[in-house]
């Protein structure tokens, strides 16, 4: 029996389709089933003729009947699934609800930083101004240049030859979704019969699993006070790359010094390897200038220098770019030949006049005034407790490491925090060999607090870790 609600939102049509739809499902209307006509079915609901015919069409085109001359519509064999049980559902989603962590009020994540720093008055400017040129010029429908727009590419290179001493033409930079897409294409361009690439120890988590995800075999290289420790490198001809953040190690925050640099670019060369430059906030530098990067001191094409804008702008944007050596550049022209561009061409433009009036320097600058205030206020904060806890930063980009006394198990240290309030996160998901993380030390970044938040968060923190100071 169809029972129609007049009063419902739902067309008519639908509810009638619904209804069989469900008897169908359920076996109460078996294969080679009749169906009532639709003009019978029309007047015994008092409704439109046309309302049953398209139940009964959508019905059909789905398989569920078919049309059978001279008789009307019949129920096609449907093989029977197991249907979910509603009760279970419910019961499995208020066990869910009851296991939830507690309201989490301070996210110390690294990840992003608060809405109102990103530039949203500058960027709805230059969006207006941008979808103007493009429409002058005609480009707004056209397809985009496979490496990026050129426009971008011509700041970007004016941009890091003066801040990081970047050497190299537009013609070897590549824009690109961000860096995992990057480290994708890189996965595809190195050389195929060497399959190992060498990673910090500790490093970063989301680039060892890209190359795992793409053959790859791993080799950890261990970090210490001073960055990559060089002496550690192996005698291995299989090895095609070596991924590294000289500028500022993930996580532990320290700078590789000029000495190891041309020693990693000449074992390099050496080697016949390429070195993946991963420079990802180098420009968040808070009590000195950007160091140079490795790439500007490159004199054999060994150095592919990696970059993004989530940092400076948002993740959400999903723009960065890598500078591919030359002899590399050919190489991906023939790779992804039949491969469109896929950023954005009127965010390509809107970065790219940011640049080129002088408006991102003003926006990096800005940033890196709140930030330094900010890991300011935690050191301040902190540096009460005296050496029960260390905090560890060299001043530069969005996070620093907490490292307690020996005998802390940094799980418990998290769920005492969690408690209270405050999310921090493990450093264990950095380390390839888990035994070899330190237990005692905690990831925090001060990216999505805000700076009058830090006295209430850190109270929060040390009532949860009382036991330990």
């Amino acid at each position: 029996m169809i029972y129609l609600d007049h009063s419902s939102k739902i067309p008519l049509y639908m509810q009638i389709y619904e209804q069989v739809r469900e008897e169908i499902l359920n076996g109460n209307l078996e294969e080679g089933h009749v169906l009532s006509g639709s003009r019978g079915l029309a007047k015994t609901m008092q409704i439109s003729r046309n309302t049953v015919n398209n139940a009964y069409a959508q019905l059909e085109a789905e398989g569920y009947i078919y049309s059978k001359t001279g008789i009307g519509y019949a129920v096609v064999k449907v093989s029977k699934l197991n249907r979910k049980n509603e009760k279970n559902e419910e019961n499995r989603a208020l066990s869910w609800k009851k296991e939830k962590s507690p309201a989490v009020k301070y996210d110390l994540t690294n990840s992003s930083h608060t809405s109102d720093l990103f530039p949203q008055n500058l960027w709805k400017k230059y969006t207006m101004e941008c979808m103007e040129r493009l429409h002058r010029e005609s480009r707004i429908s056209e397809l985009q240049e496979k490496q990026g727009e050129l426009y971008l590419r011509q700041n970007l290179l004016t941009y890091l030859k003066r801040i990081r001493g970047v050497k190299c033409d537009e013609r070897q930079v590549i824009i690109t979704c961000g860096l995992q897409q990057s480290l994708e294409y890189l996965c595809n361009l190195l050389p195929n019969e060497r399959k190992k690439i060498l990673m910090e120890e500790p490093g970063y988590h989301k680039a060892l699993h890209i190359f795992l995800n793409n053959g790859f075999k791993i080799a950890g290289v261990p970090v210490d006070q001073n960055g990559l420790n060089i002496r550690e490198l192996p005698e291995d001809n299989s090895i095609c790359a070596v991924y590294t953040t000289p500028s500022h190690q993930f996580p532990t925050g320290v700078t590789l010094p000029i000495n190891r640099r041309y020693e990693l670019l000449k074992w390099a060369d050496m080697h016949d390897t390429y070195i993946l430059e991963d420079d990802f906030d180098s420009e968040q530098r808070y009590y000195a200038k950007p160091i140079p990067s490795l790439q500007s001191i490159d004199q054999h094409d060994r150095v592919i220098y990696l970059g993004t804008f989530s940092k400076g702008l948002s993740p959400s944007i999903r723009m960065g770019y890598m500078i591919l050596p030359p002899k590399l550049i050919d190489a991906y022209l023939k790779k992804y030949k039949d491969y469109n561009a896929n950023v954005p061409v009127l965010n390509q433009y809107v970065i790219g006049r940011m640049m080129e009036t002088g408006q991102y320097d003003r926006h990096i600058r800005r940033l890196n005034q709140i930030f330094k205030k900010r890991l300011e206020a935690f050191q301040q904060s902190f540096i009460e407790l005296g050496n029960h806890i260390k905090l560890i930063s060299n001043g530069t980009g969005q996070y620093f490491l907490l490292e307690f006394r020996e005998g802390c198990n940094q799980n418990e240290l998290i769920q005492k925090a969690l408690e209270q309030g405050v999310q921090v996160y493990s450093t264990m998901q950095f380390w390839q060999d888990k035994a070899e993380c330190p237990p005692n030390t905690i990831f925090m970044g001060l990216s999505r607090i805000k700076i009058e938040e830090i006295p209430d968060c850190v109270n929060r923190l040390k009532t949860a870790w009382s036991e330990w100071l």
